[in-house]
């Protein structure tokens, strides 16, 4: 009788090229838009509230005032910073004498900060009018813009009534306070 031969087993051979094409593309894209939280200005520890009021998506305003008295304003996109840095702050740098370099410098630095010093409580009617004047540029930049407070629970209530008070100086009666969410309380039975 004749001998049969077995065929040889070969191993099944697997491209792996489109897995790892997936996985980086995978990757690529949860790189691309992660947004990270941006860092603060100042430490600011959030007084509790129970209200559930949602902040807007865009076009947000933030006046930050830290425990010391210490504010800051910032706007969320980028592009209203440009407006408010080239239609006001570049021309102040030039007339104070800072050179095309320098002022080119202020500028990539202020595009890319998510806010900017604004006053101390050292002197209260300096504050109110950086804090008036910035306002008004950022308006005059983007009119949507929608103001919010964030303020520290140690702050003192004059700094957040100067705030409340240019606000309404500057046509903006309504706006938002940023609070850290406390459970409501559980009804007896």
């Amino acid at each position: 009788m004749a001998k049969i031969k077995k065929a040889k087993r070969t191993g099944i051979k697997q491209d792996m090229t489109p897995m790892v094409d997936v996985a980086f593309l995978l990757l690529t894209f949860f790189m691309l838009t992660t947004q990270f939280r941006p860092p603060e200005l100042t430490p600011v520890s959030l007084p509790s509230a129970t209200a559930e009021r949602k902040l807007p998506d865009k076009d947000i305003m933030t006046v930050t005032v830290g425990a010391k008295g210490d504010v800051y304003l910032g706007v969320d996109a980028q592009p209203t910073r440009d407006r408010i840095f080239n239609n006001y702050i570049a021309k102040r740098l030039g007339e104070a004498g800072m050179g095309a370099a320098a002022v080119e410098d202020s500028a990539r630095k202020f595009r890319l900060a998510e806010g900017f010093f604004v006053g101390d409580g050292s002197n209260m009617e300096r504050l109110a009018t950086n804090l008036e004047t910035m306002i008004i540029q950022a308006r005059l930049a983007e009119p949507r813009l929608r103001p919010v407070i964030k303020a520290d629970v140690t702050a003192d209530y004059q700094y957040i009534k100067l705030i409340m008070d240019t606000f309404r100086k500057t046509n903006m009666p309504t706006f938002n306070l940023i609070t850290s969410l406390e459970a409501l309380p559980k009804p007896r039975n």
